[in-house]
């Protein structure tokens, strides 16, 4: 428009902006189902590894008292009531912790992903954090993250059980 309201046909008529993308959050694309499951794969053998280096140790003492009579085989039983215990533990504090700190396992750290809060943007906080975890466990079912594959490809989010609960989501970067 010119000043004495004189439509100028050099300037462009005024086009709005675009609509936001939906594929978007707080700046990052939401991270797609393969990046995802690559990054479960580095964290499960990780978590693999670590199992290891903690029930060979068990293991070999449980054999060592199953195989030397007269000694208390019985408590071969009594061992890995705790093992499996702190192993568990060891599973639920590991996603819990990193993605309630920095938003980031391993596994995503390596492939650039991270779990951000859909109402601030930010890293979850432990308690959500906890609730991706635990339901981490259904998500796994029938197994190797089917269940959780299924959901994250129905919704437009690409949320698994545990970010639908946890109002939370997997973003790139």
């Amino acid at each position: 428009m010119s000043a004495y309201g004189v439509p100028n046909p050099a300037q462009p008529a005024y086009l709005p902006p675009p609509p936001p993308a939906t594929d978007y959050v707080y700046g990052h694309r939401y991270a797609g189902l393969l990046s995802r499951f690559a990054a479960a794969l580095i964290d499960l053998v990780v978590l693999i590894l670590a199992t290891a280096i903690i029930a060979i140790p068990f293991g070999l003492l449980a054999a060592a008292l199953a195989l030397t009579p007269g000694t208390f085989a019985w408590a071969v039983g009594w061992l890995f009531g705790p093992l499996v215990l702190i192993l568990f533990g060891l599973w639920i504090v590991y996603f819990t912790y990193l993605e309630g700190t920095s938003g980031q396992t391993l596994g995503k750290r390596v492939l650039g992903l991270r779990v951000v809060d859909l109402k601030t943007g930010r890293p979850p906080d432990f308690s959500k954090a906890f609730v991706r975890t635990l339901l981490r466990i259904v998500d796994w079912l029938p197994g190797l993250y089917l269940l959780g594959f299924v959901v994250a490809a129905l919704t437009p989010r690409k949320q698994r059980l545990g970010d639908l609960v946890a109002d939370t989501v997997v973003v790139v970067g």
